[in-house]
This record gives structure tokens, C-alpha cells and sequence, in this order.
């Protein structure tokens, strides 16, 4: 099995290495941390390992290192000299969570699949265990992980329909690899049910929630956050409708709705949030486009906040403070495209949610969010109108459905005990 992955893989690395010197020789971001990937890491990192215990935990970007972010702390107050080595896939990721680490942690580029990397990642590193969250699949690490006996978990596992009716196609190759792990902590009955169908083992396998309930926002950072802001806009009393992590065609609906609703709403502003940051230009031609003034995060100017002005976010990392200073949030990737975002942030600190239909990837969620009236779902940009409309009116309205977003995040927390728990049964760590 592991032989035809590494065939499959070698040749897939040769045929795209032509993109990816390309890529590697025209963005920064492609050469940061190659050397990591190739398994190289600085020796002075290394050195912190040396003849400790190790935890192993890897997010892929922002999203997913916020959300074991929790997680990550709590283990450290119960587990002071466990070092641990934190992950990630991307270089905003990298850039998030490497000031939030401890002194003695230190964060790494996750590295590529090629067996010999892994290999050498985890010899001189020498976890006792590995923790990912949500479902990154990997074969090479994990087989080479679980050569060298170091415990494999998932933490917030989940498997769309989309993935499941392609793991299936491979059920021979999942099986096995899959037997590989100590646990799998998901996050529904129905995403424990697809990984048993792939060939999990059911003592593996438990239900726990989601960890993104469990996110902690600091609250002295995000009030620093917030007055930083207030200050930079000049920001008084206006109304502020969001769009948080937008895919293509989002922001001219977003923007469509706030230019039938500016005149009506003087104190109306809206802030666009790209999911992904590289899409700012495209944005930003739109913003113009259509007679507005684009207004960069990155430039940090500080000026009053004209009503004319669309301020766009191309930065990762900064949306909670956002969130806070919003009224209403819309969440992308649920009206032109399909799976959604992530409600819960703006959900805990009481705002007004807004999503499409298409909230496949955040299901469960979004149901129960609905079944509280706790969020809005809206079916397209005539409906949006008319709910932003109707909530920009009532501040009573307002409060009531923030209310119930905040209930409902506070009862559903406890994956990160579980998380805790099993991590502590699974390995004995050094007290």
C-alpha cells in the first residue's frame, strides 16, 4: 500500500515541479519554511526537544489553529514540561500562531509527504504524540509515525459527503491507514458513522463535539483590539454590516445590498473580509468599480470612516476584533459557493449572523443555530436585503437574536475536556 502512495506521489512531485519552481521562484511566501518542509528545521528548534516529552500538534492554517488553540493552552497549565511542537500548513498560519506560543514551544512548517522527510522530522523530534485537527491525510507521516510509536489522533474529525463518496473509492488504501490511529475524536454521529464505514476501529472512534465551540477569545487582547480600531475609524456610532471570509460573488451582492440601503442608513459602513487574501485586487477593482473608495486595512491610516468608503480586510488573522465592532455579519462561501464558514466567533460575541444555503461544511452547526433562531439563513441577495433592513431597525431585534448566538455557544462546549481526557489516558506524560 504505503509503496504504490510513495509511486504515485513521486510522479505527481515530477510532473508538477515545473508549477512549483515557478511558484517557489515568484512569491515570498512559496520559499518561507521550504527547508521545514523538506524536514530541515533549524538545529536551535531542535535543541528544545532534547530529552523532553513532546507533543505534536498540527492546524493547517488560521482557522484551524485558533480553534486547538484552547486546547493547546489548557494542556500546557496541566502539562508545564511537555513541550510542544506546533504546525501548520500555511504561512499565515505560521505567522498566527508563533507569537501566541510559549517561550519554550516552537512552531515548524508541516512537512511535505515525502517518506524520507517525515522520517526525519519525527526521528530527531521524537513525539510521544501527534495531535491534527479536523482530517488531514497523510500517509507517509502517518505510517512513519506510527513506525516510530508515536500515539496518531484526529481532534474535530470531520468527513464531508464529498470526501467520504472519495474515500470509499479507495476503501483498500483508507483502511489500513486508518487502523494506524490511537483515536478519532469527531465532531457528529454522522462523521463517526463515515469514518467506521472506512474502516476506522469502533474502540477508536468517539463523538466529542466541536472544538470551535470551546474557542476563548483574550479578552484584554480583543478589547485592545477593538479601542485600536475605534481609534484608527474614527469610530463613533455606525452601523457596521460584515462579510466575513467571502468567496467570488459575494462581495458584489454585499455590495449591491448596501448600495440600496446607504441612504436609508447614513451611518451605515461595510467591511469585506476575502476568505482568501490573494482575491483582495480582484476585490478591490469591484469596490472601485462600482464608485466606492477602497479602503485598505494594511495601510493602518487613520482617518475618519466616509460613508463612500468600503474597507476591505487583506490581512489574515484580524477578524475577531471586526467581528466585535460589527452589527450584523454575513458568513461567505454559502451564497455563490458551497460548504460555508465558520458562524461560531461572531456567534459568541452576540452578533447577528447571516448565511446561504449552502452551509454543507458547518451542517450541524447551522442547523441548530436555525432550530434556536439563534442565525439567519437567507436564500439569496433580496432576502438579505430585506433581513439586514429589518435588523438595522430594531436594536431590540438585535439583542434578542444575539442573545441566543452566546447561549448557544455556551452550551455546547466540553470537546475540549474530552480532547484533554483522552490525550492524558492515551499517553503518560512526565509531570
Amino acid at each position: 500500500m504505503i509503496v504504490l502512495y510513495n509511486i504515485v506521489f513521486f510522479c505527481a512531485v515530477i510532473l508538477g515541479s515545473p508549477y512549483l519552481l515557478w511558484k517557489i521562484i515568484r512569491y515570498k511566501r512559496y520559499r518561507q519554511g521550504f527547508l521545514e518542509r523538506l524536514g530541515y528545521p533549524a538545529p536551535e528548534k531542535l535543541n528544545r526537544c532534547k530529552g523532553k516529552d513532546v507533543l505534536w500538534i498540527h492546524a493547517v492554517s488560521v482557522g484551524e489553529a485558533n480553534a486547538i488553540y484552547s486546547f493547546y493552552l489548557h494542556f500546557k497549565e496541566r502539562h508545564p514540561k511537555t513541550i510542544v511542537v506546533f504546525s501548520t500548513t500555511t504561512r499565515t498560519g505560521q505567522n498566527w500562531i508563533t507569537p501566541r506560543l510559549k517561550p519554550e514551544d516552537l512552531a515548524i512548517y508541516y512537512p511535505i509527504d515525502f517518506l524520507w522527510s517525515v522520517w526525519r522530522l519525527l526521528s530527531l523530534i521524537r513525539p510521544k504524540a501527534f495531535v491534527s485537527i479536523e482530517t488531514e491525510i497523510w500517509p507517509n507521516f502517518w505510517w512513519a509515525a506510527h513506525r516510530q510509536n508515536v500515539k496518531l489522533g484526529i481532534l474535530n474529525g470531520r468527513l464531508s459527503k464529498r470526501s467520504f463518496r472519495g474515500y470509499q473509492k479507495v476503501l483498500w488504501f483508507m483502511q489500513p491507514l486508518l487502523q494506524k490511529l490511537s483515536w478519532i475524536q469527531v465532531q457528529t454521529p454522522e462523521d463517526a458513522e463515515r469514518f467506521l464505514e472506512l474502516g476506522a476501529a469502533e474502540d477508536k472512534v468517539q463523538v466529542g463535539g466541536n472544538l470551535k465551540f470551546d474557542v476563548v477569545f483574550n479578552s484584554n487582547d480583543l478589547h485592545q483590539e477593538v479601542q485600536t480600531l475605534k481609534e484608527m475609524l474614527h469610530f463613533t456610532s455606525e452601523s457596521i454590516l460584515m462579510g466575513g471570509s467571502t468567496h467570488a460573488g459575494e462581495e458584489a451582492i454585499l455590495l449591491s445590498v448596501f448600495d440600496l440601503l446607504k441612504e436609508k442608513f447614513l451611518n451605515l459602513r461595510l467591511v469585506l473580509a476575502p476568505r482568501h487574501p490573494e482575491r483582495c485586487e480582484e476585490v478591490q477593482r469591484l469596490i472601485e468599480k462600482m464608485g466606492y473608495v477602497c479602503r485598505l486595512h494594511s495601510e493602518k491610516v487613520s482617518k475618519v470612516w466616509a460613508q463612500n468608503e468600503i474597507y476591505l480586510i487583506d490581512q489574515m488573522g484580524v477578524l475577531p476584533g471586526f467581528y466585535a465592532l460589527s452589527t450584523l455579519v454575513f458568513m461567505g462561501k454559502s451564497l455563490t459557493a458551497s460548504g460555508g464558514q465558520n458562524l461560531l466567533e461572531p456567534a459568541m460575541l452576540g452578533k447577528v449572523v447571516l448565511f446561504g444555503p449552502n452551509m454543507d461544511n458547518f451542517k450541524q452547526i447551522a442547523t441548530s443555530f436555525l432550530e434556536e433562531e439563534a442565525a439567519i439563513e437567507v436564500q439569496d441577495r433580496r432576502e438579505l436585503l430585506q433581513v439586514v433592513q429589518k435588523y438595522l431597525l430594531s436594536g431590540a431585534l438585535r439583542k434578542n437574536i444575539g442573545d441566543k448566538a452566546k447561549q448557544m455557544v455556551e452550551k455546547n462546549k466540553g470537546a475540549l475536556n474530552l480532547a484533554l481526557q483522552k490525550i492524558e489516558h492515551e499517553v503518560q506524560w512526565r509531570i
